[in-house]
């Protein structure tokens, strides 16, 4: 896989972070809520899945289970120290991904309402992934349908780290995102239900 594809992808599985990243504190709070409206109304990408699985198991697989479908995590723990709920997984919860390259993804929740939705912030000046952006956000809605099924909205927003490269990085992204979620549909249909 060509590198940047590969730095897309890893981005995509959790919506990774730039080297380029900037302080913590340049993103204020009404900045991140900005952006996860955007999430919500106007995304830079979107994806739907159907899953033949109960809304509870998807999105358990969809929060903490990302070793199990994403071929460069290895290992995914919460760090509920700041969490609204003291020491429980909640809003202000950090989900910690390690990848393969031993680099670590930090995304800090910033919705949680288990098991219809939750999103994240990438808290990008504490993480070691290399990706071409400055921020993320990843949005995901679930809805239980009558049959049993679950069907799943993705959104994602983010912004390149540099505009000579923005056309690449978001076209890369885009491809990435569509077939790291095709990945993702095809594994949690392809388990034994639970």
């Amino acid at each position: 896989m060509p590198p940047l594809s590969k730095a897309v992808s890893i981005f995509v599985a959790c919506v990774a972070l730039s080297s380029h990243a900037q302080p913590a504190n340049e993103f204020s709070d009404s900045f991140i809520r900005e952006q996860f409206e955007k999430a919500k109304s106007d995304p830079n990408n979107r994806v739907l899945l159907d899953i033949d699985q109960s809304i509870e198991m998807v999105f358990q697989a969809l929060l903490a289970e990302l070793p199990d479908y994403s071929d460069d995590i290895i290992s995914t723990l919460f760090d509920n120290s700041n969490s609204l709920r003291r020491d429980e997984l909640d809003i202000g919860s950090r989900r910690i991904s390690t990848m393969e390259n031993e680099d670590i993804l930090i995304q800090k929740i910033i919705l949680f309402d288990p098991p219809n939705s939750f999103a994240y912030f990438t808290e990008m000046s504490e993480s070691t992934v290399n990706a071409p952006i400055d921020y993320s956000i990843g949005l995901y809605q679930l809805t239980e349908q009558a049959n049993g099924r679950t069907a799943v909205k993705v959104s994602a927003v983010f912004r390149p780290s540099s505009r000579l490269t923005a056309f690449l990085v978001r076209f890369a992204f885009n491809r990435a995102f569509e077939q790291d979620f095709k990945n993702t549909e095809e594994y949690l249909n392809s388990i034994r239900r639970r």
